[in-house]
């Protein structure tokens, strides 16, 4: 028996037609959030996939059933996506829940609007900053924290407390990798870079700007767990070699400018795999 990782669409299909049950399987995950959850790029998987084939390796078939969405963000997850969520958590008992998000909303944020409403300030060349902190409206940044993070993550914690079956079960939730601000792509879209050349941030303080961002990230991902013993963060953090800022394709640990690639998943996937060891009781490998 392998792992398999299974969208939701394709679930009776697999076990119907072709005879599988849950039982087969060791483990079993539900996995719900972003790209980083579900397609780096068109032809390569995320973080399923690559944990998928790390538990193969340790002759321990898992079941990952994957709601995740490229490109989703926290706040249609927290609100049109619980639905579907709730349906799978009644589904099966599971061992523990994968969950990667905010990143997009945070990007979106910078990337989406017109220049200057978004978590970025615009400037000209007459006023250029002088320090990434000054790139950014610290009150929009609140502002989309308090009134939709913070709120659409309780909501998704909630559902799982309110479910028979999965009260309890260990949340682990991506931390992310602090990527390089460069034209490299993710499906038609350079979100840092995008975001940065549209507000007139100053080249130079992209990668102060970046790093602020992803700190800011951290400290709502760290919030999430406040209170929460079951709610872990998967310490992905400083791990993955970062890309040439010059490049405009795969680099370092990324294959474009907000994904890993295969390379970056093999560092990250082990990291998952000895947080759930953790979060179930289960004694550190050596």
């Amino acid at each position: 028996m392998h792992s398999i990782v299974i969208k939701p669409v394709d679930f009776n299909r697999v076990f119907v037609d072709q005879g599988l049950a849950v039982s087969d399987f060791k483990y079993i995950i539900l996995a719900e959030g972003d790209s980083w959850m579900e397609r780096s790029a068109v032809l390569q998987g995320s973080l399923p996939d690559f944990y998928s084939f790390l538990s193969d390796s340790k002759d321990e078939p898992t079941l990952i059933i994957n709601l995740a969405t490229f490109g989703d963000e926290l706040r249609r997850i927290g609100t049109v996506q619980r639905k579907e969520f709730k349906y799978w958590l009644r589904q099966f008992e599971y061992d523990a829940i994968f969950f990667s998000a905010a990143g997009n909303d945070y990007i979106d944020a910078a990337r989406d609007p017109d220049p200057g409403q978004g978590i970025l300030k615009q400037f000209n060349h007459a006023g250029a900053p002088s320090a990434a902190n000054d790139c950014i409206d610290w009150l929009a940044v609140n502002e989309l924290r308090q009134t939709y993070l913070g709120p659409c993550f309780k909501a998704v914690y909630d559902m799982v407390q309110a479910s028979p079956r999965n009260k309890g079960k260990p949340i682990l939730v991506n931390s992310y990798d602090v990527p390089v601000a460069r034209n490299a792509p993710a499906v038609r879209k350079a979100w840092l870079y995008e975001a940065y050349v549209k507000n007139n941030i100053p080249e130079a303080l992209w990668p102060a700007v970046t790093a602020a961002i992803f700190a800011s990230i951290g400290d709502e991902l760290s919030s999430w767990a406040v209170g929460r013993p079951c709610v872990a963060l998967v310490p992905t953090r400083n791990v993955l070699s970062p890309a040439d800022p010059t490049s405009q394709g795969e680099s370092g640990d990324w294959i474009n400018e907000i994904h890993p690639n295969r390379q970056g998943w093999e560092k990250l996937a082990p990291i998952w795999r000895a947080t759930f060891r953790k979060a179930v009781g289960l004694p550190a490998e050596a």
